[in-house]
């Protein structure tokens, strides 16, 4: 698909999490109590009360599917006039005594499959009732099966392998770790390995035949050794089947997910995707997609193998199946304490992109290492910048050339490096870019890592790989999981969104979950990653800004040089905090909800005001508080450091590729909305040149990009004035400012072709996913830090 604006992922990543290293664990909470967007002034008093608004359900409760024995959680949102009542209800039928936002059934048997849950969310002016979710209830998976005294187990899916559906092939290690793998192919018609150096490999076989691999492997001793494996696949491409497809490899502990492939006959059509698992510990799914299944893998003591079955079902009463198998990795994360840094993240499996770069025995150990610990400057085994030093002291300043930029590179798989190395030798990657890799130690692109975000104290970035793959292919083995913050900001009445357009035209372009749609290629990554990329690179120069690098002590880690910095509260950040402060304490308040808390109790404080008041702002009153202050966008409030890395990053968009970005307020996005019914309250283009924030952004470019204003003294104060966005008018029909002659805007399109409405789906959900990472649905299974990010987790625990 080629587009008049090249191509842009409708599910990208988050605004970065800045997460603050843990020097200052036991001494410098003082000097962090207004970090992270600091306290506020209160905020105003609660807006008069207005006449009674009907609910309306802004997050449905979600399918589920689980072993027999097992009880589910079913909760709601909605968005009105509170306080609400609630009825459950199961096969239309209301529960005794379910009557809160939030519903736990009994322990389900089998002969509860397929029951359907749904909740009517009543007040004084009206009630609605939410869409069903169906629980899926299967009979208790058999136990894992034994290694049978092996010290590795090389096993392939049970049952018959036939074209036209997936076929995974596993090591695992019985009574050792396995830190390297490497799989071949020896025979058959010849497969791409995707996930060649991970602990198991899928393909698709189009034709019948014998199909072998060998296995090269290095224990957790270190000794090496390997194995091989023939794999028989017969039949032909039957009409009706379906494929499972998803990362096979996986460490304990991560949230990963399996997308099911359906092709139905001609003639017939899809009556019912099922989902069970038949081996292995039992975990629940999440099915609010009936196509795709979410879990949390189980922590395992030795590496275990999990196998899902999915079941279609037509209208016709044809069925077919596909199992997958999914090895669940004995790697230890860090333990629960806060003398890790990595405590409470997944770490995923990573390596060195290049064998050849001078840091490739250390990249991992150095920043990607559950085992990583800090407790001052003088206990801690984080790597010193004698092992691993910043970019720029390789480079003296100077724009570093692609092979140093990859010398710093660790990725997941093999694609991942090679999408990045080839968009790095295109016109997309500015010398700005490039020039900002001087402010990191190393850069880590993986399947599992959501949502992106920069580390101060390893001095690395951490980049969710959804913004870099280029074929369907690379994309199956990226994990569909959307970032945990996803429904934060379900209770409340507004939304917030953005987007960046080039002549009227949005560069996001949508690529539905189900499609095998390739991206144009590497160039056109600028606009799935470039944001992304200027942002983290400006968290990057917040905390190792070019004006300190020249002082830098190879005895000391990265967070050893930041930290003086840091505590004498010495960052560009806290210059623009101080000399030009944001000062809506609603705003603040609104965005410690959508982005850091997530819903509260009705009395909760924050900011100085109740939470009941802040889900009843209306999108008029939010966008009075916005406009009136000097953020660029709702996610600056979070904290003073993602305020700062909002500005560079509108800034060089425009200035190194033209792109202007739109921030709106709107109506509350629902489950009906479309990008032609949302009505934009406030909103602008190009808000980076409005007269107030020109100062901020001049502040933020002297100190994190000096070179551009050395270049050009007038790069900020000629940004042209922003473009007014109609109020009252839809989301789509602001894509055209100003307004075309006559006035008349058609429906949303991507290079003059009308989206679908699942195309126009994910562009809204991409829209105010902006801040929250991986759209495409709402994970409320999982919170991990209680609700805080991990960021406002360590601020949390400074100030205590």
């Amino acid at each position: 698909m080629r587009l008049t604006v090249p191509s842009r992922s409708a599910a990208t990543p988050s605004r970065s999490l800045v997460l603050i290293g843990l020097a200052f664990v036991f001494g410098l909470a003082l000097a962090l109590g207004g970090c992270g967007g600091g306290g506020g002034d209160g905020g105003t008093p609660p807006p008069a009360p207005a006449p009674a608004t009907a609910p309306q359900v802004s997050q449905a409760p979600a399918s589920r599917a689980v072993a027999a024995g097992a009880t589910v959680a079913f909760s709601v949102g909605a968005v009105g006039t509170g306080p609400f009542t609630y009825q459950w209800r199961r096969d239309g039928q209301a529960i005794a005594g379910a009557t809160s936002a939030t519903y736990t059934t009994p322990a389900l048997a089998t002969g509860d499959d397929g029951a359907r849950y749904s909740v009517v969310v009543t007040n004084s002016a009206g009630s609605a009732t939410s869409s069903d979710a169906v629980a899926t209830v299967f009979t208790p998976p058999a136990a894992a099966a034994n290694c049978s005294g092996q010290p590795t187990d090389l096993t392939a899916e049970s049952g018959t392998n036939a074209v036209g559906r997936t076929v995974t092939v596993a090591l695992s290690g019985c009574t050792t770790t396995l830190p390297d793998v490497t799989w071949t192919q020896t025979a058959g018609p010849a497969q791409a390995l995707l996930a060649a150096r991970t602990q198991a490999i899928t393909f698709e076989p189009a034709a019948a035949g014998t199909y072998a691999f060998s296995v090269a492997f290095r224990d957790g001793t270190g000794a090496s050794g390997s194995r091989t494996i023939n794999v028989d696949v017969t039949g032909a491409e039957a009409a009706t089947r379906v494929a499972i497809r998803g990362s096979a490899a996986v460490r304990e502990g991560a949230r990963t997910s399996l997308r099911a492939w359906p092709t139905v006959a001609s003639g017939d059509s899809l009556a019912r995707v099922r989902w069970s698992q038949i081996e292995g510990p039992a975990v629940e799914m999440d099915t609010s997609d009936p196509n795709r299944a979410i879990f949390t893998v189980p922590a395992v003591t030795r590496d275990t193998v999990l196998r899902f079955r999915v079941t279609l079902t037509t209208t016709g009463g044809t069925t077919a199946t596909d199992d997958a198998l999914v090895v669940v990795e004995d790697h230890a994360q860090a333990p629960n304490s806060g003398a890790y840094p990595f405590n409470g993240l997944h770490v995923s499996r990573v390596y060195a992109y290049k064998l050849t770069s001078p840091f490739a025995n250390e990249l991992v150990r150095c920043t990607y290492n559950a085992q990583l610990q800090y407790t001052s400057a003088s206990n801690n085994n984080l790597c010193t910048l004698a092992t691993l030093p910043f970019l720029h002291q390789t480079t003296n300043g100077a724009v570093p050339t692609v092979a140093q930029i990859m010398d710093r590179v660790i990725v997941s798989h093999d694609w991942m490096g090679k999408n990045f190395e080839d968009f790095l030798n295109t016109a997309g990657a500015s010398e700005d870019l490039k020039r900002m890799f001087n402010g990191v130690t190393a850069i880590v692109i993986g399947a599992q890592v959501r949502p992106s975000f920069y580390y101060a104290l390893t001095g690395a970035i951490y980049l969710d790989a959804n913004n870099f793959w280029i074929t369907p292919e690379q994309r199956d083995v990226i994990s569909e999981v959307p970032d945990f913050r996803a429904s934060f900001d379900r209770d409340l009445r507004y939304s917030g969104l953005w987007r960046y357009a080039l002549n009227n035209q949005s560069i996001f372009v949508p690529y539905p979950a189900g499609s095998r749609l390739s991206r144009p290629g590497p160039a056109e990554l600028v606009f799935d990653a470039g944001w992304l990329l200027y942002h983290e690179l400006g968290h990057a120069a917040d905390f190792m800004p070019p004006a300190a690098r020249g002082g830098l002590n190879n005895a000391l880690s990265a967070w050893d040089n930041i930290a003086p910095r840091f505590s004498n509260r010495q960052l560009p950040s806290d210059l623009l905090a101080t000399q030009f402060p944001l000062t809506s304490g609603e705003m603040r308040a609104l965005a410690d909800v959508k982005f850091r808390t997530g819903p509260r109790n009705p009395d909760d404080l924050v900011n100085g005001i109740p939470y009941s008041a802040l889900t009843t702002y209306t999108p008029q009153q939010a966008a009075g508080f916005f406009s009136a202050d000097r953020a660029s966008d709702e996610y600056a409030y979070s904290t003073t450091r993602e305020d700062i890395a909002m500005l560079i990053e509108e800034f060089m968009m425009q200035r190194n590729h033209e792109f202007r970005r739109d921030v709106a307020i709107t109506d509350k996005i629902m489950p009906s909305t479309t990008s032609s019914t949302l009505i934009v309250r406030w909103g602008q283009r190009g808000r980076i040149g409005e007269t107030s924030l020109k100062p901020r952004a001049q502040l933020v470019v002297e100190q994190l990009t000096p070179w551009v204003l050395q270049g050009n003294a007038n790069a900020v104060s000629s940004l042209p004035a922003p473009l007014a966005m109609r109020a009252g008018e839809s989301w789509a029909a602001n894509l055209t400012l100003p307004a075309p002659p006559g006035g008349q805007v058609g429906r949303l399109s991507v290079g003059g072709r009308v989206l679908t409405a699942e195309e126009d789906r994910m562009l809204l959900e991409r829209a105010q996913t902006g801040p929250h990472g991986q759209g495409g649905g709402v994970d409320t299974a999982y919170r991990p830090f209680g609700h805080w990010t991990p960021n406002d987790r360590w601020l949390e625990q400074l100030r205590r």
